[in-house]
């Protein structure tokens, strides 16, 4: 490689960021020129304003660049672009096929909680998010028949893990807490979102570090603190009487992460549940990510996320346990 090669690619290592390809989809046209890292330099891949379309991305996809670069400035474009899409979802939600717009709003709005992971006090971005899920809520509430098929469509666009799993769980949550018949509606949306911002307090950890099959003993302890830390991010800001934000501060008492990041799960020390509710937040995040792979591990089976669940709350909730298990036969026609 010549000098002046060997310079540039040294400029470009310094100016770019990594983003998911996904972050493209929908955009029409690029924002910002993004490259590739391939022969161990990166490559002007698609230039800023061309036309982009699922082809162009899935080969992206297919030759292992999953991941592209993007110069800090154009960051902030594909940014831009992509809360407007979801503004312009949530506004026209009602217009055309709802359970499609439903679907289309799951995923920019996991793109979309990717940007507040990485900004958690941009007020904007965390309002977006917010009108967006009592949209949502709506919909999917009134149309708990549509879940499972809602769930392979989400499933498939294969969404980092950290941002999946607070949708996932709280779709269960709704489709639980709506056949117990003992919550309002506002009761339970109040619940649902609760459980999507729940975990936005692991953004104290960079996200690089949760494909890890093992965390230093400090990030473990970022972590074991990150319900606190969602707490204090989102108090103030987000319309919840104290009683959700007990819900999310407590929402951690059976760690699932401590068995995925190979420390022994104990159901007995130090918990604190306060009420059936946040038990059950726990519960949908414990189903959610059991039946999610992880980089680390495969995903493990249905049966075995319920069994799991039967050793954490059968003794002190079992017909509460029924209700959960029942659910689940019913929501998933094909098994997991």
């Amino acid at each position: 490689m010549k000098t002046l090669d060997i310079l540039k690619q040294s400029h470009l290592s310094l100016h770019l960021s990594p983003i998911t390809i996904r972050e493209l989809i929908g955009l029409g046209h690029c924002p910002a020129d993004i490259f590739i890292f391939e022969n161990e330099q990166y490559i002007l891949s698609i230039k800023k304003g061309a036309y982009l379309d699922t082809k162009i991305l899935r080969e992206h996809i297919q030759k292992g660049h999953s991941s592209v670069f993007v110069r800090e400035s154009g960051r902030d474009s594909i940014i831009s672009a992509q809360q407007e899409n979801l503004r312009v979802i949530t506004r026209s939600f009602s217009m055309g096929d709802s359970k499609d717009n439903a679907i289309k709003q799951l995923n920019l709005l996991t793109i979309n909680l990717r940007y507040l992971f990485e900004d958690p006090t941009n007020d904007e971005t965390l309002n977006l998010q917010h009108q967006s899920l009592k949209i949502l809520f709506n919909y999917l509430f009134k149309n708990s028949k549509h879940h499972e098929e809602i769930f392979h469509h989400y499933i498939k666009q294969g969404h980092h893990y950290i941002f999946a799993q607070p949708v996932l769980s709280s779709i269960f949550l709704i489709g639980i807490l709506k056949t117990a018949h003992v919550y309002s509606q506002k009761d339970i949306e109040n619940l649902f979102i609760a459980s999507y911002f729940k975990d936005i307090g692991m953004c104290a950890i960079p996200l690089e570090k949760y494909d890890q099959d093992e965390l230093s003993i400090k990030d473990k302890q970022i972590l074991s603190k990150h319900s606190e830390t969602s707490v204090r991010i989102l108090k103030g800001r987000l319309p919840l009487t104290p009683n959700y934000f007990e819900v999310i501060k407590y929402h951690h008492s059976f760690s699932l992460l401590k068995r995925d990041l190979g420390t022994e799960l104990s159901f007995n020390d130090n918990m604190r549940i306060i009420g059936f509710e946040t038990v059950m937040v726990n519960i949908c995040d414990i189903i959610a990510a059991m039946i999610s792979p992880r980089p680390y591990r495969e995903a493990e089976s249905l049966y075995d996320s319920l069994k799991l669940v039967r050793e954490i709350i059968s003794p002190e909730y079992p017909n509460e346990f029924k209700l959960i298990v029942n659910y689940f036969r019913n929501f998933f026609t094909v098994a997991i």
